[in-house]
C-alpha cells in the first residue's frame, strides 16, 4: 500500500513489500486529518492526501509497483530529470577554424612571454636612457644649489621681462630696423602666445670650480651645479708617446670612396636618372686597422675623403664612464657593411622595434579575450588615443615653431646679447633700447602705409 504524504515532498511507504507471515500491524498506522470545525476542509498544516493500494494475489516473481516506480528512480550520482537542459546538451564539436584561433592565440601569448623575457636588459637600457636624456644633469656627482628669486638681495631676476613684454620689445625693435630699410610694419599676432623655448644658461669658470647656472626666465628661480676642479685632474696626465704621430695625412690616388665618387654619375646615368657632379656624405665610411709602430700597437682611422690619419695607443684608448657609455649605445644605429658587433646591435635595434609593436598588438589581442574588461579597456584605448593624436599634433607645431633652430641653449647670456647691443638677454637689454636717444625713432604708426 502506497501512502503519499504531502509535507512540502513525497514520501512513498511500500507496505506490500513485507516477507509473508509478518502481520501488517507491524506498520504504524497513520492518523487521519481532521476536517477542521466550521469549513468542512482540513488545515493546510495538516493537509495529507492517502491512497490505499490493496494488493491482490500475484506472483512472487512478478515486481510490484513500488519496484518499478523504485527502477524509475535515478540512483545517487547519476543525472536526474530535473537537471539543466544545459547539462544534458551535448558539447559543440570543434572545428578546424576554431583549433587554429586557440592555438594562435596561446602562439601569441607565449611569443608575448618570452620576447618580454629575452628582450627585459634592453628595454631596461632605452628606459634609463632616456632618462638620462632628458635630464643630463644626473648621476653627475655635481653639488646642486637652489635659490629663488625673491631670496637675493638683487631684485633684477623678480622683475625679468613676460614672453609677452619680450616679445613686444622684439616687434618694436623690427618695426625700427625695417623703418629704416623701407619694409613692412610688423605686428604682434594673438594667436600664438609668446613663451620662452628654454632656461638662461651661463658657465661661470673659478679657479677651484666651474659652476652651470641655470635660471627659468619666467619665475626668475634657479639653480646653480657646481663641479670642483681637482688639481691633480685639472693637470693634464703625461701623454705617452705615439710613433704614428708623425704621420697626419697620406694622399692615396686610389681608394673605395674616390673610385666609387668618379662612377656614381655614370652609374645614376645608366640607371635613366638625372646626373651631375657626386659629392661624398658627411658620414661617408672611414677605415680602422690596428697596426704597430716600435713594438707599440695602435689603432688607426683613415678619413677616405680627406686623407687624414688618426691614430691612438691600445692602452691609451678614450675612457667612457657608466652614463655616458649607455648613452652611446642608445644612439648607435645603423648596419656595418661587415658582420661585427655594430651589425648585431643594428639587429637587436630592429628587434627591439618589433618586439615593442608586438607586445602593443599582442596585449590588445589578450585584452578582448576578457569580456569584463572590454568596456573599461576600450575607454582607456579611447582616451590614449585621443591624447597621442593631441600630444602629436602640439609636439609637431612646437617643433617647427623655431625657425632659427634649436633655441633655449644660452641665448641672451650676457649683456647686449642680440646684435648692435640690442638683444633682449636679460633686463638690462630692454633698458638699453630705451636708453639710447642718439637716433630718433619715428612710431610705427608713422610707417604704415595705407
Amino acid at each position: 500500500m502506497l501512502v503519499p504524504v504531502d509535507f512540502g515532498c513525497s514520501v512513498a511507504i511500500d507496505r506490500t513489500r513485507h516477507r509473508p507471515g509478518r502481520a501488517d500491524s507491524a506498520f504504524p498506522t497513520l492518523p487521519t486529518p481532521q476536517p477542521s470545525p466550521g469549513t468542512g476542509g482540513f488545515p493546510p498544516e495538516a493537509k495529507m492526501t492517502t491512497v490505499l493500494d490493496v494488493a491482490t494475489e500475484r506472483d512472487p516473481m512478478e515486481p510490484s509497483q513500488s519496484d518499478q516506480s523504485q527502477s524509475d528512480q535515478p540512483q545517487s550520482g547519476q543525472p536526474t530529470d530535473s537537471a539543466t537542459p544545459a547539462s544534458k546538451r551535448k558539447p559543440k564539436r570543434k572545428t578546424l577554424a576554431g583549433k587554429m584561433g586557440r592555438s594562435a592565440l596561446m602562439l601569441v601569448r607565449r611569443v608575448h612571454l618570452y620576447s618580454g623575457i629575452f628582450m627585459f636588459p634592453f628595454v631596461l637600457l632605452y628606459g634609463f636612457t632616456g632618462w638620462f636624456f632628458n635630464h643630463p644633469r644626473l648621476f653627475t656627482g655635481d653639488r646642486v644649489v637652489s635659490f629663488h628669486a625673491a631670496e637675493l638681495d638683487d631684485p633684477t631676476l623678480s622683475r625679468l621681462p613676460s614672453p609677452r613684454q619680450a616679445a613686444e620689445a622684439v616687434v618694436e625693435e623690427m618695426n625700427f630696423e625695417s623703418l629704416m630699410a623701407q619694409g613692412p610694419v610688423i605686428d604682434l599676432k594673438s594667436d600664438r602666445s609668446p613663451r620662452y623655448t628654454g632656461f638662461l644658461t651661463y658657465t661661470v669658470r673659478a679657479d677651484d670650480a666651474s659652476h652651470e647656472v641655470s635660471i627659468n626666465p619666467i619665475t626668475g628661480d634657479g639653480e646653480v651645479r657646481t663641479t670642483v676642479i681637482d688639481a691633480e685632474e685639472a693637470s693634464e696626465p703625461e701623454r705617452k708617446s705615439n710613433p704614428l704621430d708623425v704621420v697626419s695625412r697620406i694622399d692615396l690616388e686610389s681608394n673605395a670612396l674616390l673610385d666609387v665618387q668618379r662612377q656614381v654619375p655614370k652609374i645614376l646615368e645608366q640607371l635613366g636618372l638625372s646626373s651631375g657632379e657626386a659629392v661624398s656624405g658627411r658620414r661617408s665610411a672611414n677605415l680602422e686597422f690596428a697596426a704597430e709602430a716600435e713594438g707599440v700597437p695602435c689603432l688607426v682611422t683613415y678619413d677616405l675623403a680627406s686623407g687624414r690619419i688618426a691614430s691612438v695607443r691600445e692602452d691609451e684608448r678614450p675612457e667612457l664612464n657608466g652614463k655616458s657609455f649607455l648613452q652611446r649605445l642608445h644612439l648607435a644605429r645603423t648596419y656595418s657593411p661587415g658582420f661585427d658587433v655594430r651589425w648585431v646591435w643594428a639587429l637587436l635595434v630592429d628587434a627591439m622595434f618589433v618586439s615593442m609593436v608586438f607586445w602593443g598588438v599582442s596585449g590588445l589581442m589578450m585584452w578582448w579575450q576578457v569580456k569584463r574588461t572590454r568596456l573599461v579597456g576600450g575607454g582607456v584605448l579611447l582616451a590614449s588615443v585621443v591624447f597621442a593624436t593631441l600630444m602629436a599634433f602640439n609636439m609637431h607645431d612646437s617643433l617647427t615653431a623655431s625657425s632659427g633652430g634649436r633655441g633655449g641653449h644660452g641665448h641672451g647670456g650676457g649683456p647686449g646679447g642680440g646684435r648692435g647691443g640690442r638683444g633682449f638677454g636679460g633686463r638690462g637689454n630692454h633698458a638699453n633700447v630705451e636708453e639710447t636717444p642718439s637716433i630718433a625713432r619715428p612710431s610705427v604708426a608713422s610707417n604704415r602705409r595705407p
